[in-house]
């Protein structure tokens, strides 16, 4: 794996890697963004996460740990249902609580593979 990366989680042969330190400040807006590269035997995969910054201040229990720990659980949850295609990015945005998915957000620049 690239040496940004560690391995976070293996799950039903599925090795999960954040890019590290987590969440990083992108300059171009007001929001943090987490990375991973989910591998497994037939592929590669990558997740995205963003949340606002705003999110700091509206919630009181706020947690980029909490944030982090979603994020895997939203990855297994794709794993489980089968939804992971190789060669394919993933985005998901934090709103009300929860990581939704995002289709071709303007905050992530998809790489051709």
């Amino acid at each position: 794996m690239l040496p940004t990366h560690r391995l976070v989680r293996t799950y039903r042969g599925y090795d999960i890697y954040l890019r590290d330190p987590g969440f990083e400040f992108t300059p171009v807006m007001l929001g943090k963004v987490a990375s991973y590269l989910v591998a497994w035997a037939e592929g590669l995969a990558a997740f995205a996460f963003m949340y606002p910054l705003l999110a700091q201040v509206e919630e009181q229990d706020f947690s980029e740990e909490r944030l982090l720990d979603q994020a895997v659980q939203l990855i297994e949850l794709w794993i489980d249902e089968d939804r992971i295609q190789s060669r394919r990015e993933f985005t998901f945005e934090y709103r009300g609580g929860a990581f939704v998915e995002a289709s071709d957000p303007r905050w992530w620049v998809k790489v051709l593979w």
